[in-house]
């Protein structure tokens, strides 16, 4: 699972409360030229919320023609995203997923993750060993909580969603490769960083 800082729960089903007590009274008029899904995401709406959404969605985007879209952007960026069709799919370890118990995994990922060669090129086919069922990580430079410039090359790298930066939790990104688990750390900016990054490690720097 992921924690999508962004994603919120602009595009997913949302609790009725929430949607009547906060957010319909404040709901933007059809006078305003912005997308709704947008506005959710500002952070005086969003309110340091987060969304979890599965590491494979269940949802596809279809739309290839419209006012946000065209046939090259939906062949480049949704035509190839993994689908889960099974419909009997079961989450498992759900109630890992509450606020102080996630802190818990994530301080159990960092305790067993491999540093991985920071000299490499984070873009080249080796920077991850192809082995199997192993926990790496990397730190980038990210200075505060908007600065998502090697971020943004580097999921460019790993073909991840390079538009904007989604998908993070305290400057941390998750991700899978070659059957591994990847931790990405936005270093200093990220508490994780000040907590498990090594002292003499530079954070790697994409120009």
């Amino acid at each position: 699972m992921s924690c999508d800082s962004l994603c919120f729960f602009c595009q997913r089903v949302m609790k009725r409360k929430l949607f009547k007590e906060e957010l319909e009274p404040i709901w933007p008029g059809p006078d305003k030229l912005w997308d709704w899904d947008m506005w959710m995401r500002v952070d005086g709406i969003r309110k340091d919320r987060e969304c979890i959404i599965p590491d494979i969605s269940r949802t596809y985007h279809f739309g290839a023609a419209g006012l946000n879209m065209n046939p090259y952007f939906q062949e480049h960026y949704f035509n190839k995203h993994k689908l889960n069709t099974d419909v009997a799919v079961k989450l498992r370890d759900v109630e890992q997923l509450k606020k102080e118990e996630y802190e818990m995994v994530i301080h159990q990922l960092f305790v067993n993750a491999i540093v991985l060669d920071h000299t490499k090129n984070p873009c080249s086919e080796d920077f991850v060993p192809k082995e199997k069922d192993k926990i790496f990580v990397f730190y980038f430079f990210m200075e505060h909580a908007k600065h998502f410039d090697h971020w943004m090359k580097l999921a460019k790298c790993f073909n991840l969603w390079d538009l904007d930066a989604r998908g993070f939790h305290k400057g941390l990104w998750r991700f899978w490769l070659h059957g591994n688990h990847i931790l990405s750390v936005g270093s200093p900016y990220s508490p994780y960083s000040k907590k498990y990054k090594p002292l003499d490690l530079e954070p790697l720097q994409l120009t």
